[in-house]
């Protein structure tokens, strides 16, 4: 594997590994013969000393943004492997899962998932429902409310809902809602 690896570089990085080849030959040291003894190799040699240090802080501050679901597992598996980091399956789904939308993770947290590829397959799903259901705001019907005040200023427009609601310990609190809503129904 190294051979077919070594005849591949060109320019700059061929002319290095010839002269790292015949340096070993001057030292009597042997042919570098396994694939980790030459991506440590090429790897000190041809990257920056602060690479891993950025790309773990680019990943630990990896968030969606306007980016799609697909686009984000996508820059979030990339950044992985160039970290190449050893943690536990729980710890890397959590860390996936909190760069998403928070929309988007709040209800995939809902669901059951064991690896990378469940969770991006239902924040997927989850993204082509919000995107099937429209922009709007998400209206949820209140439980145990006492009062709820809606503003309708008609299809398309900004909306405030208001929800009075009872805690469990008996103390009322209200929770305001803001966004765009094509269909809003008084209760």
């Amino acid at each position: 594997m190294v051979k077919l690896v070594a005849l591949k570089p060109r320019k700059y990085a061929s002319i290095w590994w010839a002269n790292l080849v015949a340096k070993r030959a001057r030292k009597r040291k042997g042919k570098i013969k396994t694939w980790s003894k030459l991506r440590d190799k090429l790897k000190s040699k041809f990257l920056p000393s602060h690479y891993l240090q950025d790309n773990y802080l680019e990943l630990h501050h990896l968030k969606q943004g306007t980016k799609s679901v697909e686009q984000h597992t996508r820059e979030f598996e990339q950044l992985l492997l160039k970290c190449d980091l050893r943690e536990d399956d729980a710890q890397t789904l959590v860390r996936c899962l909190s760069g998403l939308d928070e929309h988007i993770a709040h209800v995939v947290e809902l669901h059951p998932y064991t690896s990378l590829d469940d969770l991006s397959s239902l924040a997927y799903k989850v993204e082509q429902e919000k995107k099937s259901k429209g922009k709007g705001a998400n209206v949820s019907s209140p439980i145990n409310s006492k009062n709820t005040h809606l503003k309708d200023l008609s299809s398309s427009k900004q909306v405030k809902v208001q929800t009075r609601r009872t805690g469990q310990n008996g103390s009322d609190y209200v929770r305001e809602q803001q966004g765009i809503d094509q269909v809003l129904f008084k209760r």
